[in-house]
């Protein structure tokens, strides 16, 4: 967990995550010449579709998918330090368009599905929060997953202009964590008292959560992508698993709770 106003701790993570990404993309493929496999980005709230779509791909296949599952900014940077890689899937298209920037984009297919903000709160909801207006209120404990590097992070920020309360709401953020998954498990651990969350996590957890709409006026849904990088060694690879993820990929992610039709 990220304490506020520890910008700089923040950054010297997401650097630490990248240097143990580069170790790990070292060992793997050392460790990948014995058979086909590509390698994904895969962002760390995707997890459970993503892992069920490699496994069946290479029962269908043969090709196996490794993962390197983390947020989506400090993906970005694991790329850019070792310049390999076959597949990039974020968390939403704000970090496909640093990717791309940097030139790493090549085909794209999507959205498989889409990144759905909702309010978390404990069961009960104590703090009464009805509305995104009511995280302003004073004393109010929100949980955030980190703004640099999660598509949902960069969500919450927008939505928080889209009702110019961001200075105010931000004012309560009692903490940052590193990935969506996070948010909840935090709130579940009583320390806080209202989260920003991806709907398939809220709605994994409702036994133990509340989930509060956002309103659609204000709301910021992004499309989760998945791209092939031009670093590819093996593109022609990495192109048919795209076009597996192209016509399996919904279903999959729908079966895991994310929102596919909006």
């Amino acid at each position: 967990m990220m304490a506020v106003g520890k910008g700089e701790k923040r950054q010297g993570r997401v650097l630490l995550f990248g240097l143990l990404g580069a170790l790990f993309l070292a060992a793997t493929f050392q460790g990948a010449t014995a058979q086909t496999s590509l390698l994904a980005y895969v962002g760390a709230g995707l997890k459970s579709p993503a892992t069920e779509l490699a496994q069946a791909y290479e029962k269908q296949s043969g090709v196996r998918v490794e993962m390197i599952l983390n947020s989506s900014g400090a993906l970005l940077g694991q790329l850019e330090l070792c310049r390999k890689g076959d597949i990039y899937m974020p968390g939403g298209m704000p970090f496909v368009a640093l990717a791309k920037k940097a030139g790493f984009i090549g085909e794209m297919v999507g959205p498989l599905a889409y990144h759905y903000p909702v309010i978390i709160v404990p069961k009960g909801n104590p703090a009464h929060i009805s509305k995104v207006q009511d995280l302003a209120r004073p004393g109010v404990r929100l949980i955030l997953p980190d703004t640099e590097s999660t598509a949902l992070g960069k969500s919450a920020l927008k939505i928080f202009a889209n009702i110019n309360l961001s200075a105010a709401i931000e004012k309560n953020v009692k903490a940052y964590v590193e990935t969506g998954p996070k948010v909840p498990m935090t709130i579940m651990l009583g320390q806080g008292d209202a989260g920003i969350a991806e709907f398939s996590d809220a709605a994994k957890h409702s036994a133990s959560l509340e989930m509060v709409d956002i309103d659609p006026a204000v709301n910021v849904v992004d499309e989760i992508p998945c791209a092939l990088l031009t670093c590819s060694a093996q593109p022609a690879a990495a192109r048919e698993f795209l076009r597996f993820m192209k016509a399996n990929g919904a279903a999959v992610f729908a079966k895991h709770g994310f929102k596919t039709q909006l």
